[in-house]
């Protein structure tokens, strides 16, 4: 059926583009298109959903597990699903800039704190990028951590690392997509990222918490204000 662009993993401040459709069809919500050049970064990596807009008609991105592709699910006024969303057509996408830039912006604060966790010999186990909800978590392994010790450290150590503005850059290893704080890590990850560690403020450690051998951190961050 043709090839998909996912702008969103190297242009996190597109919030509008126009794109042909490369597919349609009705579904549960109303209409299911895929995007020649799709903008909406979908649910996933501890990363939640874009918000946005096809042609003015609300928008939720998905992914399909089976061909990787992102769909946006459309759910047009009650009687009139048929708006002629046919492949091929050129629509105009847009996405809610601020949520876009928030969702950035935890998501790179959550390698950071991550990078500065991972020389306590702990392993990650997973991650919550979401507003209100961010947290790393990991498996101790046997590592004995103080959690006074790590939280002044992190708090150091975030506070260092995006006063050097330390730039993000993305990559490729084993054909799955890499992020790389400079100086600091290079993980596999599928999400949306600032371009440099000057890009957030507000960055804390909210909560640093020990049960049955798991260690959880949380966190807060926001992405500065855009002229």
């Amino acid at each position: 059926m043709g090839t998909q662009h996912n702008v969103y993993l190297t242009q996190t401040y597109t919030y509008e583009a126009k794109s042909r459709i490369l597919s349609s069809a009705s579904s549960a919500a109303g209409i299911r298109l895929a995007l020649v050049d799709n903008i909406f970064h979908p649910q996933g990596g501890g990363q939640p959903s874009d918000r946005g807009w096809v042609d003015d008609i609300p928008a939720s991105p998905v992914r399909d597990p089976e061909s990787g592709w992102v769909y946006v699910d459309l759910v047009p006024e009650s009687g009139n699903d048929d708006l002629g969303f046919s492949e091929g057509r050129v629509v105009t996408a847009a996405i809610d800039a601020e949520q876009r830039r928030l969702h950035a912006a935890l998501h790179t604060a959550g390698h950071l704190v991550d990078a500065l966790i991972r020389p306590f010999g702990v392993r990650h186990v997973g991650s919550n990028h979401f507003p209100g909800q961010a947290r790393v978590e990991y498996e101790l392994e046997g590592a004995e951590v103080d959690k006074q010790h790590l939280a002044d450290s992190l708090r150091e150590g975030v506070a260092k690392a995006i006063a050097q503005g330390l730039p993000i850059s993305s990559g490729e290893c084993d054909g799955r997509r890499t992020i790389t704080i400079e100086g600091l890590a290079t993980e596999f990850c599928g999400g949306t990222h600032v371009t440099d560690l000057s890009c957030l403020t507000d960055v804390s450690i909210r909560s640093v918490k020990i049960k049955s051998s798991r260690l959880k951190v949380g966190y807060e961050a926001v992405h500065v204000a855009l002229d």
